[in-house]
């Protein structure tokens, strides 16, 4: 009671607080009174702003997941492969694409700017096994001993692919901890052998865990010298690579470097177009941002209809409501209120009703990202930001939408 007398006393002494306060007590002593019609006025505002915070939560989550997920392919990798993300190629141009060979890798490897380069080779392999355990989904890659290097993967237990082991052909393995759990649950997977399409395979080390990448698990691979897979099977030469500049710094001198190299080795004239595809960490990051910028045009889009709805609302009962209290609005004039006077009274309650609904479309939208997050492999982040944003947007509703009546 102590606390209303001050606040009182103070509100008496600001004139347009005290309007503002009381306009807004009405605002609120209105939606008490019509509990039914107040939140059918305000349910499309509601809907409007819990898309706004819902979607750009999870749109804020994925980002961030992107994030950690490119800083796990090692730092300032930059990719060598048949075509760019998002680089449109027909099959005509496809059957002209090669893959690298090992003398534009060792050629990329002698300039200034690259650190290291490591090949690689996809191989389509079905059947991981070690005994009755079976590993589902394995990818088997052929890299080099630079692969360690190149994408900051480290072994947990044994030991990474030797330059002997590439030179020699040798049948060993480094697998990830998704295929030791499967293969291994109860053992060491130190020195067993495993069988890759019936090809004999010795585990010489477990790479640290890594995480996902794109919902794919990071860790359900296995590396096989490049050399082993390309002289068991000669079908499966299509190589590609991926190498690290000597600095972040140098990472747009190395991309120069290594489609000079390239385009050089391969005759390629001023005018043709690379017949290979170059593109880092950042190229991803752009076309993972023109896919949430998407997501963003359809949330606003979204919400907007929600927002118009809720404003047409909000307008119709603010008209019933002028009309309701056509004798108010007299005995105020008759006391000496102005027209802004009304004006203002009547826009603060309808900014009052909009920002209620905001507030509660703030608190569904915020309570459905932290489920989203905790309960689906979709990870949600509220953005302060956005939730400003949605609540200075339902409160403008009010302003625009009350103004007619």
């Amino acid at each position: 009671r102590v606390m209303l007398r001050i606040l009182g006393r103070y509100l008496e002494r600001h004139p347009l607080l005290f309007a503002v306060g009381e306009a807004v007590g009405m605002g609120l002593a209105a939606i008490r009174a019509y509990k039914m019609r107040a939140f059918l006025t305000i349910l499309g505002v509601v809907m409007g702003i819990m898309t706004v915070t819902g979607m750009s939560s999870i749109v804020a989550g994925l980002n961030a997941s992107m994030s950690r997920q490119l800083s796990s392919l090692g730092s300032s990798t930059i990719f060598i492969r048949p075509h760019a993300p998002g680089e449109y190629v027909d099959d005509d141009e496809w059957r002209r694409r090669k893959g690298l060979t090992m003398d534009e890798v060792e050629l990329i490897a002698a300039r200034p700017a690259v650190k290291a380069i490591s090949p690689l080779q996809f191989i389509p392999i079905e059947n991981v096994k070690y005994g009755t355990e079976r590993a589902r989904q394995a990818q088997v890659l052929g890299p080099t001993p630079e692969y360690e290097e190149v994408h900051d993967s480290y072994v947990e237990k044994g030991r990474f692919l030797s330059a002997a082991d590439v030179d020699r052909a040798m049948p060993v393995v480094v697998i990830g901890s998704d295929i030791a759990d499967a293969l291994f649950p109860f053992v060491d997977p130190i020195d067993k052998e495993i069988s890759l399409d019936g090809r004999r395979f010795r585990v010489i080390g477990v790479l640290q865990r890594k995480g996902k990448f794109l919902f794919q698990s990071m860790d359900n691979m296995v590396l096989v010298p490049v050399t082993s897979i390309q002289k068991q099977d000669r079908r499966f030469s299509f190589m590609m690579a991926d190498l690290k500049p000597v600095s972040p710094a140098q990472i747009e001198a190395a991309f120069d470097q290594t489609r000079e190299t390239m385009r050089r080795y391969r005759k390629l004239k001023y005018l043709q177009k690379d017949n290979f595809g170059i593109f880092s960490q950042d190229t991803l990051t752009d076309l993972y941002r023109q896919i949430t910028g998407g997501i963003y045009m359809v949330m606003i889009a979204i919400s907007s209809i929600g927002l118009l709805v809720g404003g047409v609302g909000v307008m119709n009962i603010m008209l019933v409501s002028v009309t309701e209290r056509t004798r108010e609005i007299g005995v105020r004039k008759a006391l000496g209120a102005t027209r802004r006077d009304i004006l203002w009274q009547f826009l603060t309650e309808a900014m009052t009703l909009t920002g209620a609904g905001g507030l509660i479309g703030i608190l569904i939208g915020g309570l459905a990202a932290l489920l989203i997050n905790a309960l689906s492999p979709f990870p949600a982040v509220v953005q302060p930001v956005w939730v400003t944003i949605a609540f200075a947007t339902s409160m403008a509703v009010g302003l625009t939408f009350g103004l007619w009546p």
